[in-house]
C-alpha cells in the first residue's frame, strides 16, 4: 500500500520521526511512504489543502488547520487529527535582542512576519493585547523559507518560529533573540504540528493508518534513544545548506526529547482538554470566525470531532 504524506516544510528535525521510520525500515515492505515536500510546488498549496482534495493521505499541520476546515459552513471538510508530534508547543514569536523589543506589547505598530493562515494574525494580535497593547501591527508576507532571513536583516521586526529549528540555528550563529511563547501569556495554543487525515481515509484505510503511526512512533523512539545517531541518518534528508550541520541537528533533536512523550510514555496521544481549551479561547476572543467572518459560539463546534486517539488504543 502506498501512502502519501504532505510535509509542512522542507525536511527538518520536526519531521525526524517520519524520516527515520523510513531510514530504519520501520514502515516494512508492505507500506510504501512518499513524502511530498511543499518545495515541489513552491508552497503554493498547504498540506491541509492537499489533504482536503485527497491528493495525499496524511498532512502535517497545526490544530488551526483542522479547526479551519471544520468551520467552513457548507464547504467544510472533515479533516481529523490522528496524532500530535509533540506534547508541548515548541514555537514562539521572536524578536532580535538588538531591536529593543523585549515584550509583546512593544510589537505595537511593528512589522510582523505572517504566513497568511486563517487565524494566525488574530492569535498574534491577542498576544499583543494580552501584554497591554491594542493589537495593531503590520502583517508582512515574505516567502516562507525567507522568514528567518527577513528577521535577521530587519525587514520584519518579529517572526513566528520553531525554537528547536531556527532557534538552534540562531544560537549557533550567536544571534541573541527574545522569545514570546503563547502559554506564557495565557494563550492555550493547540497542538502543533499534528498528523492529520481525512475522515474518509479513517474509514477506508484504518489498518494502513495504524501501521503508519506505529512506525512513526518507532522513529521518534529512535530519536529519543539515539539523538546523535539519528542526526547522522537525518542529515541525508536535509537539503537546506544553512541547516545541514550535524551538531545543529543533534542539538535540535535533544531539544525535542522532553516533548516527545506524555507522562504515560505515549507518543502521539492528545488530551481532550487541550482541544477544548484552545477552541474555547478562540471563541471567547472572537478569533474563531466562520467563513463569512462572523464570530462563532461554542455550540457551533464540537471539539471531540476534531481529533481521535483511537489509533493508540489496544
Amino acid at each position: 500500500m502506498k501512502i502519501k504524506v504532505a510535509l509542512d516544510w522542507t525536511p527538518n528535525t520536526l519531521h525526524a520521526g517520519l524520516l527515520l521510520a523510513e531510514a530504519n525500515h520501520y514502515f516494512g515492505d508492505e507500506l510504501e511512504v512518499e513524502f511530498v515536500s511543499p518545495a515541489e510546488d513552491n508552497y503554493s498549496a498547504t498540506p491541509a489543502q492537499k489533504l482536503a482534495k485527497k491528493e495525499v493521505h496524511i498532512a502535517i499541520a497545526p490544530a488551526e488547520s483542522v479547526i479551519s476546515y471544520n468551520t467552513l459552513g457548507d464547504k467544510s471538510v472533515s479533516l481529523v487529527a490522528i496524532a500530535t508530534m509533540f506534547q508541548a508547543d515548541t514555537s514562539a514569536i521572536v524578536t532580535l535582542q538588538e531591536s529593543g523589543i523585549e515584550r509583546p506589547a512593544q510589537l505595537e505598530g511593528k512589522n510582523i512576519g505572517s504566513y497568511g493562515a486563517r487565524f494566525e494574525d488574530d492569535i498574534v494580535r491577542q498576544l499583543i493585547i494580552k501584554d497591554g497593547g491594542t493589537g495593531t501591527f503590520h502583517a508582512k508576507n515574505p516567502d516562507k523559507l525567507d522568514m528567518w532571513q527577513n528577521l535577521t536583516n530587519r525587514s520584519i521586526d518579529a517572526a513566528w518560529i520553531f525554537l528547536p529549528w531556527e532557534g538552534i540555528r540562531a544560537r549557533q550563529e550567536g544571534i541573541a533573540f527574545n522569545a514570546f511563547q503563547l502559554k506564557d501569556y495565557g494563550i492555550p495554543y493547540g497542538y502543533s504540528p499534528l498528523l492529520i487525515t481525512h475522515q474518509d481515509f479513517i474509514r477506508e484505510q484504518n489498518d494502513v493508518l495504524r501501521a503508519f503511526l506505529k512506525a512513526v512512533e518507532e522513529g521518534w523512539r529512535h530519536v529519543y534513544d539515539n539523538p546523535k545517531k539519528a542526526a547522522v541518518q537525518l542529515k541525508k534528508y536535509i537539503n537546506q545548506a544553512d541547516f545541514e550541520d550535524e551538531d545543529m541537528l543533534t542539538q535540535s533533536l535533544e531539544m525535542l526529547k522532553p516533548v516527545l512523550f506524555n507522562s504515560d510514555s505515549q507518543w502521539g496521544f492528545m488530551e481532550g482538554y487541550h482541544w477544548v481549551d484552545f477552541v474555547e479561547w478562540m471563541v471567547a476572543h472572537q478569533v474563531l470566525k466562520d467563513h463569512k467572518g462572523i464570530p462563532m459560539n461554542q455550540g457551533q463546534i464540537d471539539s471531540s470531532m476534531l481529533y481521535t486517539n483511537d489509533f493508540f488504543k489496544m
